[in-house]
């Protein structure tokens, strides 16, 4: 039998973003873009195209499927992507597709600050993304997260995951021009988090706390398909229509300060002002949000002989400062690509 020397390799495969000008218009690929130093084999690409056989009918035969009868009735595309190690460098890429903002500085580091409306358009920035093993090749049009979740803990480096949808998928024979990404990573360890009560924290307030362990925050920021009868397959347009969700879990050891600041306010339905804040002395970025516990479960477990909390804040608006959750990171990134 002779080699695979067609087949797709695992070490080839990769995810390359490109920017789209237009929303849904295919910009050109054949230079620029940006490889994402996603996990495996570029995330999970689904073309779920809808087809139907009929089966429902009767045309008086044993198999009412005819051959020539069948019809596509949607085709939507989807990615589940992981990034097990997310660099200060693509962690921006990823956020735009909830939130389009534009960096600030004449130098790095550069300046990205998503601070969430919760009451008009967030404008996410949609992508094209390419997916290939080194072999096939495939263009997802129309990119944008449903979903996105960044995580840290003490062993580790940054990562993140998102689940994405899309526009439409098709073979692709663009030769990329992306280059290798050069971005640092963002070990876990340099996390530090910090607590300001009831107020809504900003880049550098709150009271710091040194018995965090790991934390994971999910958010959906309401970004949605809508599909009409457009004479196509595929969806129209996206809309900002569904609610701004998120779950911000925590473990804690199980000290004074954290017994005081999380289980009193769970028992008491009382909000918390949170800031996650990552440094490399270069580069940093904030997480700046607003919860309410729903779920503290006190000596939930041991880590290194010690007694640990584990900790769910559900993520509410604050009326103060009209806020639920901002991301601020100062990058290398001088622009989307």
């Amino acid at each position: 039998m002779p080699p695979a020397a067609s087949a797709g390799n695992v070490i080839f495969s990769k995810l390359v973003a490109f920017k789209e000008a237009t929303a849904g218009t295919i910009p050109t690929l054949t230079s620029g873009g940006r490889k994402l130093l996603v996990g495996g084999v570029g995330g999970v690409l689904s073309p779920n195209t809808v087809i139907e056989t009929g089966a429902e009918r009767s045309v008086a035969l044993r198999n009412p499927l005819i051959s020539t009868t069948a019809v596509v009735v949607s085709a939507e595309p989807t990615l589940s992507v992981s990034v097990p190690a997310i660099s200060i460098g693509e962690l921006p890429i990823w956020l735009s597709m909830h939130k389009t903002v534009s960096p600030s500085g004449t130098a790095a580091p550069y300046a990205y600050d998503y601070d969430f409306s919760m009451t008009a358009s967030n404008s996410p920035t949609s992508y094209t993304l390419v997916a290939t093993d080194g072999q096939q090749q495939f263009a997802v049009n129309y990119c944008l997260s449903e979903s996105t979740t960044i995580s840290a803990d003490r062993s580790g480096l940054t990562s993140l995951s998102a689940n994405l949808f899309g526009q439409t998928i098709a073979k692709s024979v663009a030769v990329l021009a992306d280059g290798t990404p050069a971005s640092p990573f963002m070990p876990g360890r340099l996390w530090n988090c910090y607590q300001s009560g009831t107020v809504f924290p900003g880049t550098a307030t709150g009271t710091a706390f040194t018995y965090l362990l790991d934390y994971s925050l999910e958010f959906s920021s309401g970004n949605t398909k809508q599909a009409y009868l457009a004479g196509t397959t595929a969806f129209s347009t996206n809309a900002e229509s569904g609610p701004f969700t998120g779950t911000l879990t925590m473990t804690v050891s199980s000290t004074a300060s954290a017994v005081s600041v999380w289980y009193d306010a769970y028992q008491a339905a009382t909000p918390v002002g949170v800031r996650l804040t990552w440094t490399s002395g270069s580069y940093s970025a904030h997480i700046l949000c607003m919860v309410v516990p729903t779920e503290v479960q006190p000596m939930a477990g041991a880590e290194d002989g010690l007694t640990t909390y584990a900790v769910t804040g559900t993520l509410v608006y604050d009326p103060t400062s009209a806020k639920s959750l901002r991301i601020v990171v100062n990058s290398d990134l001088a622009s989307l690509p």
